[in-house]
């Protein structure tokens, strides 16, 4: 069996496309995944499921959510060792408590297309930085910036992708989440 954390991207945002989280485990466990567990309403999945090709895994539950929930939901997955990769990648230095920087990370579904970069990079604005690495955009923002650009939708729209972002706190408790399976 092998760890997968599924991303949901939009769900429970300014009350739109809402779903407790039970319901979206029971979801999950009726499509035969095991030990399946959610963190924080914001869509975050942890379960067990045979060893599968990400692409058919993403298929199925794409597939079954829209059934049950009767709208499209886009789904990012990583596993834990992809996640341990990202934490460890981490291009912003050392965080503290008391660190001026709020740090995120965007997943993607595909940044293959290496000549869509430079035109999103170029978007930054001051107290604003973006890197991407992978599948992922890190992103830090100074604490005072007033209105950051950076957005899923932005980023979807530059990049030609799929993306739904989660802050740094989120990205290593589900780390050590899915590492506890």
């Amino acid at each position: 069996m092998e760890t997968y954390i599924a991303l949901l991207r939009g769900i429970n945002v300014s009350g739109h496309k809402i779903i407790k989280m039970e319901v979206l485990r029971a979801i999950f466990e009726s499509m035969g995944f095991e030990n399946v567990r959610t963190y924080i309403q914001s869509g975050n999945v942890i379960f067990l499921s045979k060893k599968t090709r990400e692409q058919t895994l993403l298929k199925k539950i794409t597939g079954t959510l829209e059934a049950r929930l009767g709208y499209p939901v886009a789904i990012l997955l990583r596993t834990p060792a992809e996640l341990q990769a990202i934490v460890e990648s981490h291009p912003y230095g050392p965080i503290t408590p008391d660190d001026p920087r709020k740090l995120y990370v965007a997943f993607v579904q595909d940044l293959s297309d290496a000549a869509l970069h430079p035109g999103f990079l170029s978007l930054q604005t001051p107290g604003e930085d973006y890197t991407i690495s992978g599948r992922e955009i890190y992103i830090s923002i100074d604490k005072n910036h007033p209105k950051p650009l950076f957005s899923n939708v932005l980023a979807e729209k530059k990049l030609k992708t799929i993306s739904t972002t989660r802050n740094w706190a989120t990205v290593n408790k589900l780390l050590r989440l899915s590492t506890e399976v």
